[in-house]
């Protein structure tokens, strides 16, 4: 089966370029593959390379080794059923540039508390529900309008999180925001880029003031997956068609679960478990991985 390998990049800081793409070509011929050609997705920021005859993993190896000081993305997958009909995106470090828990944090004098836990939860040192009820304890006695304020104050959303949505919707995607931040923020993301779908954790809110507790049901990591199976169940699509990206170790069994289970600028545990990485490209690297070009991006 011919496998593809794309090669993706941040354009400001690394410009691909022609010769490149050739020398690996020229790698992957030296380790056996028996034919192969490049297709470019964007100038300067995404190629493709379709090739066969040699295994994923000696030719991802081989790249890895080749490219390993070059600040170039390098993700390997089989060259069918690429673009996906369903999107589940974690939020925090992924949509979104920040920790909104850890923003909210600075704003009460709470910083190191907070960042410290979410730290131990996003490599899996501890559990993400333990971590999530431990941090909104430290919320109590907040009004809910003002960490709504603090959290909006430093909102960065990710450059190419619009186009990844917009794109994949026109193209007959469902897309999912799926996040264990909470649903007063998450709902603000969701209209703010579109989403279709909106999941997140709930704060109790006595009289307009933080509780400290949260309502049940928990969005951890293995509700994430079954958000993931529970709407593939919906919409009558198999898991292969779903792409699901993510960086923490929460996301661990969505990115499992999908079709293309996708680590944006993932914390190390999550390298084990995602099938494709991207640390260099923004979010419009999850398009070049699907085969869009960039002319077909909806900005």
């Amino acid at each position: 089966m011919t496998l593809v390998l794309t090669l993706t990049s941040d354009r400001l800081i690394y410009r691909l370029h022609p010769e490149l793409v050739h020398e690996v070509e020229q790698l992957l011929f030296s380790k056996g593959a028996t034919s192969y050609s490049n297709c470019w997705l964007a100038q300067g920021m995404a190629a493709e390379i379709n090739f066969d005859g040699i295994p994923s993993d000696v030719a991802l190896e081989s790249v890895e080794l080749f490219l390993e000081r070059v600040p170039v993305d390098k993700n390997i997958q089989k060259n069918v059923n690429r673009r996906k009909k369903m999107l589940l995106a974690d939020m925090d470090s992924t949509i979104l540039q920040i920790e909104t828990l850890d923003e909210i944090g600075h704003a009460i004098g709470k910083a190191s508390e907070i960042a410290d836990i979410t730290e131990k939860a996003m490599n899996g040192d501890i559990d993400f529900e333990t971590a999530l009820r431990n941090r909104v304890k430290l919320l109590a006695g907040l009004n809910i309008n003002q960490l709504i304020e603090f959290a909006l104050e430093k909102l960065l959303i990710t450059q190419g999180a619009s186009t990844l949505v917009k794109t994949m919707r026109a193209n007959g995607a469902t897309t999912a925001l799926v996040s264990g931040g909470f649903t007063v923020i998450t709902e603000i993301i969701r209209e703010k880029l579109n989403f279709d779908l909106c999941y997140g954790n709930t704060l109790v809110v006595d009289s307009s003031i933080v509780t400290g507790n949260l309502k049940p049901p928990i969005i951890d990591g293995d509700a994430k997956a079954a958000i993931l199976d529970k709407e593939c169940k919906r919409l009558e699509i198999p898991k292969c068609e779903t792409l699901a990206v993510g960086d923490g170790a929460n996301d661990i069994p969505m990115l499992a679960e999908a079709g293309l289970g996708v680590g944006f600028r993932p914390k190390p545990v999550v390298k084990n478990y995602a099938s494709n990485i991207i640390e260099h490209c923004d979010l419009r690297g999850i398009l070049f991985l699907q085969g869009f070009a960039e002319n077909e991006f909806l900005t």
